[in-house]
């Protein structure tokens, strides 16, 4: 069989890969679906096991080791609770992709990247289409072009970093001018998409820093930084002159937090994250070393919302009360499985960025890149525990490091 052949199985893989980063604005169960097939394809692969040594001896290993032995001690020493298998399937999923995104050859990985920047421009493309002839509401795209779920800021957040990942290559100096002038220019089709299609705050200020973080990756000086910062602000304000929504979603959040810090109204977005984040870090303090117990967000969630005294219709308080995430994974970790539990966690992802920045390489800037946006993420959403937002960037953030070449396979 054809299978059986080792070329054959490199090839498959790297169109598994392909398809897997393709597929990042797809539905998450496509995404679970190319997890699968990547899982199986991988467990055929030629030297495997080599593969996997390899990647054992990469410095992130460690991090990730610490962070599921951790989430195990502090699960068998807390309480078991209901929502206790679930986070440890989570936290396990997250090792997992990561370690398959490590494990792929620079080859394989390149197919992976070049899936998923030619995903963003498609789904560019869609919205595109959606605005100027009008699309049929299809599942396949729904979260697209209209705000549903966490699902269609996620779609945001990674067609911003999309958009950071097209700047990088464009400023990067190794293309010719005119592969870095289309590479610029697809970076401006993302951004312009973003910035006047999302409702998602987050992929807004998130495209902002990637851009900076691009142009300073590129030149490494405080002059290059500080010219950085100028064009972006100009071109921030001119968003904000000509995007009247990302206005008025701006200006809504900081009516939220200031009706949430008086303690008037918690039942809005920035409130109710206002009033987890004070859950979370009050858990964290009260136990700082092994936490709350894995899991012991949702119900303590869940009689704080019941006791507060807000004004909404009764099925939104019950979709409020059914959050299972505080929408910051750092503070998530913090209060379930102690300080420690969250510094294992920043210590995982400033690991990628580092190798990332020491790289000086395309592939360097890459997995900086990656490791900002999903670092940036952490602090304002669940990419570590929502799969919507986080399956394919960390499988990507894992996939960035093994393009690199880092990870000498035998």
């Amino acid at each position: 069989m054809a299978l059986q052949h080792p070329a054959s199985r490199i090839g498959l893989v790297r169109v598994a890969a392909f398809s897997w980063g393709f597929s990042a604005f797809l539905p998450v169960g496509v995404m679970y679906l190319n997890f699968l097939l990547m899982l199986v394809l991988l467990a055929f692969a030629p030297a495997i096991v080599h593969r996997i040594g390899a990647v054992f001896r990469q410095p992130v290993a460690l991090p990730i080791g610490l962070m599921l032995a951790w989430t195990l001690l502090a699960a068998l020493v807390g309480d078991w609770v209901e929502d206790t298998p679930t986070r440890l399937f989570h936290v396990a999923r997250v090792a997992l992709l990561l370690l398959m995104g490590m494990v792929l050859t620079a080859s394989e990985a390149r197919a992976a990247l070049a899936g998923f920047l030619v995903a963003a421009l498609a789904a560019a493309a869609v919205v595109a289409a959606h605005h100027t002839w009008g699309l049929p509401p299809w599942a396949i795209w729904a979260s697209l072009l209209q705000s549903r779920n966490n699902f269609s800021s996620g779609n945001m957040i990674t067609m911003a970093t999309a958009a950071g990942v097209f700047v990088h290559l464009g400023v990067s100096g190794r293309l010719t001018p005119r592969d870095s002038g289309l590479a610029l220019l697809a970076a401006l089709m993302l951004a312009l998409t973003v910035a006047f299609h999302a409702v998602s705050r987050n992929s807004q200020l998130l495209l902002v820093l990637l851009l900076l973080t691009a142009v300073f990756f590129r030149f490494r000086s405080m002059r290059s930084a500080l010219r950085g910062v100028a064009v972006v602000l100009v071109l921030a304000a001119a968003l904000w002159q000509l995007s009247p929504t990302t206005k008025t979603r701006f200006a809504e959040l900081a009516d939220n937090i200031r009706g949430a810090t008086t303690g008037q109204n918690f039942a809005t977005s920035g409130g109710v994250r206002w009033r987890m984040y004070q859950e979370a870090f009050q858990g964290m303090v009260d136990h700082p070393v092994l936490g709350t117990g894995v899991g012991s967000w949702l119900p303590h969630w869940r009689s704080v919302w019941t006791g507060l005294d807000v004004q909404m219709t009764p099925e939104t308080r019950r979709q409020f009360a059914e959050i299972n995430n505080p929408h910051n994974d750092f503070l998530l970790a913090g209060m379930e499985t102690g300080i420690p539990g969250l510094l294992v966690l920043a210590w995982l992802l400033l690991g990628f960025i580092r190798q990332g920045w020491r790289a000086r390489s395309p592939g360097g800037g890459v997995t900086l890149l990656f490791g900002v946006s999903l670092f940036s993420t952490t602090l304002v959403n669940a990419p570590f525990r929502d799969a919507a937002l986080g399956l394919t960037l960390l499988w990507l953030l894992g996939v960035s490091l093994a393009a690199q070449g880092r990870v000498q396979h035998a």
